[in-house]
């Protein structure tokens, strides 16, 4: 009797101690780590929970990110858009991207172009030198904007034709950080990259990431709250980069029609989707096009999003598939209004 209880002893003890290895297993797998930089001329953050894996993946996403910062500089001769331009066969990934870019801008007819280069600089946008360009200049710049096309992962444009990837770069190079996370293992982690948040999963505990939308009246405020699960969330608008000259603000989103800074009726346009790529690039070219044209896009379901628009009457209009993952915060707008 003595050697039967000694054996059960020995079995509850062995199964307590799996018990506590497991639980150990699980607490070390759901450890956070984060790493911030500044990179794409913004700074950024990435927190990701995991075990022993997650200091080097999140060091590998920001080389990552901190390498497509170089790549995508659209005034690095070595980088990849002046070695495009020289004639060379892009690789994989910057086809990828700019079969994405081609994409979008014909489905909104122009409303996202790369080729804008030229006139942003006049602007001053890119040495943050400000100027409001005369209006001979600006036309003269937009007979040079040129075409461009890139079918069977060739790329082809018009001579003088200067590229800008901005409007997407930032969404792909989340995509590929997240991607690096997941090959990892990790289940559960958030990008945020300046305007664009990118979520890998759910939180730890399975509920949604809080992604705040920025009042672009007060952006250091908010207007409210994004509750998402392995998407993206972009936002362009007038309030992130701009001057003021003789009492008029100037931002640096232009209208390839004018070459001038939109002007319609939104002060931001929010993108939710699976792809950041695509997120990044639609948010420019919604914001464009304003609240009409937006809305009669989305309606075409072309493309997979969901969207969220400020507009300069302090409205909230959402689509509906963001009904019951956004909720307002600022008392100074209206409630949300669901557009269908």
């Amino acid at each position: 009797m003595r050697c039967m209880v000694s054996k059960n002893k020995r079995i509850i003890a062995l199964g307590l101690c799996l018990i506590l290895l497991l639980l150990s297993g699980c607490r070390n797998a759901q450890q956070k780590k984060s790493v911030q930089f500044f990179s794409m001329d913004t700074l950024m953050q990435i927190t990701a929970y995991g075990g022993s894996e997650t200091d080097s993946a999140l060091q590998k996403a920001r080389r990552l990110i901190e390498s497509f910062d170089r790549e995508f500089d659209a005034t690095d001769p070595d980088g990849w858009v002046s070695r495009l331009q020289n004639g060379e066969k892009p690789r994989g990934d910057i086809a990828a991207v700019l079969q994405t870019a081609q994409q979008i801008g014909n489905l909104t007819e122009g409303a996202l172009d790369l080729t804008l280069y030229p006139l942003s600089d006049a602007w001053g946008f890119y040495s943050k030198k400000y100027t409001v360009p005369d209006t001979e200049q600006i036309r003269t710049l937009l007979q040079n904007k040129g075409a461009w096309k890139i079918e069977n992962d060739i790329f082809s444009c018009t001579p003088g034709t200067k590229l800008d990837l901005g409007s997407v770069a930032k969404g792909y190079a989340g995509d590929q950080a997240a991607a690096i996370l997941r090959d990892a293992g990790i289940r559960s982690a958030v990008l945020s990259l300046g305007g664009n948040v990118q979520t890998v999963g759910a939180k730890p505990d399975g509920s949604s990431w809080t992604v705040a939308v920025a009042d672009p009246n007060d952006p250091q405020n908010t207007v409210g709250n994004l509750f998402l699960i392995d998407m993206a969330a972009v936002t362009s608008g007038s309030y992130q980069r701009n001057f003021r000259e003789n009492g008029k603000l100037y931002h640096h989103i232009l209208d390839p029609a004018t070459g001038c800074p939109v002007e319609n009726d939104l002060l931001s346009a929010t993108v939710v989707c699976r792809e950041g790529v695509i997120a990044d690039g639609l948010s420019t070219a919604l914001f464009v096009m304003g609240t009409e044209k937006s809305l009669q896009f989305y309606r075409t379901n072309v493309l997979s999003f969901e969207a969220l628009f400020i507009t300069k009457r302090n409205e909230i209009l959402i689509t509906e598939g963001l009904a019951d993952r956004f909720e307002k915060t600022n008392a100074d707008y209206r409630d949300a209004q669901i557009l269908r």
